[in-house]
């Protein structure tokens, strides 16, 4: 046995190719048999609507980002579920419900309606003015998930009117939440 076919039948490199499914809207994501056959390993890249509020001292955070590897065992339907955008509101979870194909269930929390955000992970803090000083709204991640700007001001930092599918906070409408799904196979 010394050429590589003898070891890799194919020639080598295992042949799996990465693919993906964004959800924009609420919907279902189903596994193929290629991937549970290629191992069942997915990855999920999942963000909570932002909360929204229009007031002069502060406006909404950021949905939380969460990012996520496990594995699936079977082709049964998984329910994913995005956040919508919200005015004057805390915003929604958007979730990827991976138990009935032996995952788990992931949700990622919606942003706070006002003030400082608790226990998410990734999600920016609302803007806010503190003793007369404007801070801005954090950044979130990758853009997504970030903070609202101080009563709508553009020159204090953070989001003003979230951008659809991002979970950014808003001082208006907030950013709805997003899902993005890779695996191989």
């Amino acid at each position: 046995m010394s050429n590589l076919t003898d070891f890799f039948p194919s020639g080598g490199g295992g042949g799996l190719k990465p693919k993906f499914q964004e959800f924009n809207a609420s919907g279902t994501f189903t596994p193929s048999q290629a991937l549970i056959d290629a191992g069942g390993y997915i990855e999920v890249f999942l963000v909570g609507g932002g909360g929204s509020e229009n007031y002069a001292n502060y406006s909404g955070g950021g949905g939380e980002v969460l990012m996520k590897k496990y594995y699936l065992t079977n082709t049964n339907p998984c329910t994913v579920t995005i956040a919508a955008s919200v005015t004057e509101s805390a915003g929604a979870s958007s979730s990827f419900d991976g138990s009935n194909s032996g995952g788990v269930l992931l949700t990622a929390k919606g942003g706070s309606q006002a003030g400082q955000q608790s226990l998410l992970m990734g999600a920016g803090w609302s803007g806010s003015i503190h003793n007369s000083w404007p801070t801005s709204g954090g950044s979130g991640t990758l853009g997504y998930g970030a903070g609202g700007s101080t009563g709508g001001n553009q020159n204090w930092g953070g989001v003003i009117t979230g951008a659809p599918n991002s979970g950014q906070g808003a001082n208006g409408a907030s950013g709805s939440g997003y899902c993005l799904i890779k695996w191989y196979e």
